[in-house]
């Protein structure tokens, strides 16, 4: 594994290289106060066929904080790593990063070959869409501790403590659901996280085209509404009308982050595998 630095118009962005260089490559886009680390397992998996970059965005992870958060600055982070890859990319996006594959995948690019996505916040750019989904709570919750430790010079433990111990959507408590390793990791990331991130979530999501077709090939997964879901009930009917030819699955009992949680990973990664194999191999 390679760390790099790519330069977005005097923004710096951290970046993660794994495997061969000229083999096919695949980017991953990570979710709101999470990095890039959030990959690790995965990347290390497919590095043996593949060239895997993980990218941080800005204000998030070893990227540079900035004056305001929208979402055309978040693509314009991914479009700053496929320009560095050099080759059409498959993207893979989880929640924010998810969201971004997406429009990525509607502006025809060449750079994009195909978009897999983890649990996109679609529709939640809709007040009511918003309003009815678990992320306003947690999203207050998170950013106000958060602002707290900040202010306390609080060290990392204090982080993973209070990631370890904050409710899940999926019932208890994160601990009880995700992996300590990736506990540590979301830990770390939101201690360097930018806090201003938290205020304009919804008018970030509110600039998404949500009817506009993607222009690739797509694969959705979609957790399950009862657990704290980003895609509620009925948002699969929408992007199946928008687009037909996309496979979207659903992961039964299973909360927002899927490749995270020990239950569902192999699953994840599963899915994953026969998606990336199918868009190699035409």
């Amino acid at each position: 594994m390679t760390d790099i630095t790519l330069d977005n118009g005097g923004t710096r962005l951290a970046a993660s290289i794994y495997g061969p260089a000229a083999a096919e490559p695949i980017l991953f886009l990570h979710g709101i106060s999470l990095s890039r680390d959030t990959w690790e397992e995965i990347a290390k998996r497919l590095m043996g066929r593949h060239s895997v970059w993980t990218l941080d965005f800005r204000g998030h992870g070893h990227s540079d904080w900035v004056s305001r958060y929208d979402l055309a600055g978040y693509v314009s982070d991914a479009d700053t790593a496929l320009a560095a890859i050099g080759r059409p990319a498959i993207v893979v996006g989880h929640s924010l990063g998810g969201c971004v594959a997406g429009v990525l995948a509607q502006g025809e690019r060449a750079s994009v070959r195909a978009v897999f996505l983890e649990e996109p916040a679609w529709y939640l750019g809709e007040p009511r869409e918003w309003d009815r989904s678990a992320f306003p709570g947690l999203f207050d919750i998170v950013s106000s501790r958060q602002a707290a430790l900040r202010q306390q010079h609080a060290p990392l433990a204090a982080y993973v403590d209070f990631i370890t111990n904050a409710p899940s959507p999926m019932g208890g408590t994160a601990g009880d659901h995700l992996s300590p390793r990736h506990l540590l990791s979301h830990g770390s990331a939101l201690q360097r996280h930018d806090g201003r991130c938290w205020l304009n979530v919804p008018e970030v999501l509110a600039d998404i085209a949500t009817e506009r077709p993607f222009c690739c090939p797509a694969k959705i997964i979609q957790a399950d509404p009862r657990f704290g879901a980003a895609l509620l009930d009925g948002h699969e009917a929408r992007l199946a009308r928008t687009n037909p030819l996309a496979e979207i699955v659903r992961y039964r009992d299973c909360g927002h982050s899927p490749h995270r949680t020990p239950a569902f990973e192999e699953r994840f990664m599963g899915d994953l595998l026969a998606f990336v194999s199918t868009i190699v191999s035409h």
